[in-house]
């Protein structure tokens, strides 16, 4: 009995993160037959998930004969082995994902290693005709494999991370409005901080946590109106009328806006080489949890706004 990897992939299908493996078992021709496969998925020698086989929506029957051994012999010649496609599937918690994110990071590729321990069940008939009164004929195998995957980085980032949710834990959690909500004044705006939200969360898949910070300044910039201009005041005039119908008083809201203003200078800190009189800077070194939080942030004040501006429209 021989095992190879096919595939794996996501489970879309799935309520939770879950991924599926595909194998090939292959196995001689009449004299083998497959009963089960189980396993342990596992990144940097730590199990992230068990693995279960599935039944697939195909009916398999194998037959087993009591052969001499030169037509057992002849068999196999004739048909070399014959292959049974297993799939398993291993549930992720999000704890696992982070861990496998985490692994995924350290490595100079950004890819992602799965180690993978098989465990396959499978009946042999081993005895010939003449010696099936002396002999065992009929056994019950167990066998251990162990096996290598890889994920190229681009690969994880578009065809796994989506699904994983990772870098959109929060996205989803808060349930931003559509654009189709927001009342026609706050259109263009929205869809532009929208924008920002789904290129940090493309930085942060990447583990890009400089481009995220970035990214998030661009963002607070967009809330940050200029009132010496005549549409960015009115703008910010509109905003606060959006706190005050919400039994906001003019102090509350000023120190809300306050606080964008501060944001903003804070992640001004990450780029600017000088302050407002001309010495030099310590520039701040662009963290994880620096990006993740201004990414919360970036995410709850555009829920703010989608959500404010929907109830405007009313």
């Amino acid at each position: 009995m021989e095992l190879e990897i096919k595939e794996i992939k996501i489970d879309k299908q799935a309520i939770v993160p879950t991924l599926t493996i595909g194998v090939w078992l292959k196995f001689d021709y009449y004299t083998e037959s497959p009963i089960s496969i189980t396993g342990r998925l596992l990144t940097n020698n730590k199990v992230v998930a068990q693995l279960n086989e599935y039944q697939l929506n195909t009916d398999y029957k194998f037959g087993l004969k009591i052969l001499s051994r030169d037509v057992r012999d002849k068999l196999h010649r004739e048909h070399n082995s014959n292959r049974y496609f297993a799939q398993l599937s291993a549930i992720l918690t999000n704890k696992t994902i982070e861990y496998i994110e985490y692994q995924r990071e350290k490595r100079p590729d950004k890819a992602v290693n799965f180690s993978i321990e098989f465990i396959s069940k499978h009946i042999e008939i081993s005895a010939e005709p003449q010696r099936i009164t002396d002999d065992v004929f009929l056994n019950v195998k167990i066998k251990k494999y162990y096996k290598n995957f890889e994920i190229e980085q681009s690969n994880w980032i578009k065809n796994y991370s989506p699904y994983l949710g990772i870098g959109n834990f929060l996205l989803l959690e808060l349930e931003i409005p559509e654009k189709e909500s927001v009342s026609d004044g706050w259109i263009e705006l929205y869809d532009r901080l929208y924008l920002r939200i789904e290129k940090m969360r493309d930085a942060l898949q990447n583990g890009d946590w400089e481009k995220t910070i970035f990214i998030s300044r661009q963002f607070i910039e967009g809330l940050k109106f200029n009132t010496r201009k005549e549409k960015e005041r009115k703008f910010k005039d509109e905003f606060k009328k959006l706190f005050i119908n919400d039994n906001f008083t003019e102090q509350g809201f000023n120190e809300f806006y306050n606080g964008i203003n501060s944001f903003f200078n804070y992640t001004s800190k990450y780029y600017h080489d000088k302050n407002k009189i001309g010495e030099l800077n310590s520039v701040p070194t662009p963290t994880k949890e620096d990006a993740y939080f201004l990414y919360a942030l970036a995410i709850g004040l555009l829920n703010i706004v989608g959500k404010k501006s929907n109830k405007a429209s009313r």
